[in-house]
């Protein structure tokens, strides 16, 4: 009798802290199916149950809001939401950690293996986190880090792997989100026309020229009304809690960035900016 090759995965409960001892968990592989504490039909019975959880968590209205701002699938495409799934699975996530706070960060994690530029994945932040993301941002990674390490810090999720999973239901929406090639391959600087990101739920995602997306709203592909980039001289955001900023062109070369308080309610576009010299300065002042 042939043994059965054996590998050894670490689990880390929700209390537990990345820094201390994980739980040390057997996984034994036996002619190619996997067994864990039970037989192949219970597996694959658990295994539909999570599928099924994990798409019934993509039909929230609030996720369905947010994959709606991205249209051009930068930060949420098939493959990354097909890696989320993979993640609550390797963490062996309970059906009732299927939530907002579990997806995105898994999301997150997902866009650190797997995307280039920086500036995308941090639109999750004020979905995940609220009117007070900022303040939060410390907090938010370091659950990103305990949520990998219950991973075992097994992030790496193969092309195969994400297709076994849209396998399981291929006709679903959410493998509809294919990102197109002017979005794909390495980008190793920065785009030239800069967005300032996160816009936050409260604003449309930036046009995409290339993509040339339609103005309506479709259930399956997700694609919404999205608003014409503002000029690259003015362009401001405003989180409802916070004050505008926006970052003016100087005309005599530089930046500087300007912030208003939020009873200016502007719309992102072009505007004129005067400066006055400074009065001179009073006798014995």
């Amino acid at each position: 009798m042939s043994t059965c090759p054996i590998s050894i995965s670490y689990e880390m409960s929700d209390s537990q802290d990345p820094t201390t001892s994980p739980v040390v968990t057997t996984q034994v592989d036996l002619g190619g199916c996997s067994w864990q504490g039970g037989g192949n039909g219970f597996l694959r019975f658990h295994q539909h149950q999570e599928v099924q959880a994990f798409l019934s968590l993509l039909e929230d209205s609030f996720v369905q809001e947010f994959l709606s701002k991205d249209p051009c699938f930068q930060i949420s495409d098939k493959y990354l939401l097909a890696m989320v799934l993979v993640y609550f699975q390797r963490a062996h996530l309970k059906l009732s950690e299927y939530t907002h706070s579990s997806l995105f960060l898994a999301l997150y994690l997902a866009n650190d293996m797997e995307e280039d530029l920086e500036g995308p994945k941090c639109e999750i932040f004020p979905w995940a986190l609220g009117k007070d993301w900022c303040l939060q941002v410390g907090t938010f990674l370091h659950q990103r880090d305990k949520l990998w390490a219950r991973m075992g810090f097994r992030a790496v999720v193969s092309r195969q792997c994400c297709e076994e999973v849209m396998a399981k239901e291929p006709f679903h929406w959410a493998w509809t989100r294919d990102r197109r090639p002017h979005h794909g391959g390495v980008q190793r600087v920065c785009p030239q026309v800069p967005v300032h990101l996160p816009r936050g739920p409260g604003l449309s995602p930036p046009h995409c020229s290339p993509c040339g997306l339609p103005q309506h709203c479709s259930r399956h592909q997700l694609k919404p009304v999205s608003s014409k980039c503002p000029s690259l001289t003015s362009e401001c955001h405003c989180p409802s809690s916070q004050n505008y900023l926006s970052r003016v062109k100087n005309a005599w070369g530089g930046d500087f960035l300007i912030v208003l308080p939020p009873e200016m309610q502007l719309e992102p576009g072009t505007y004129s900016l005067r400066i006055f010299p400074k009065p001179p300065a009073r006798p014995g002042h």
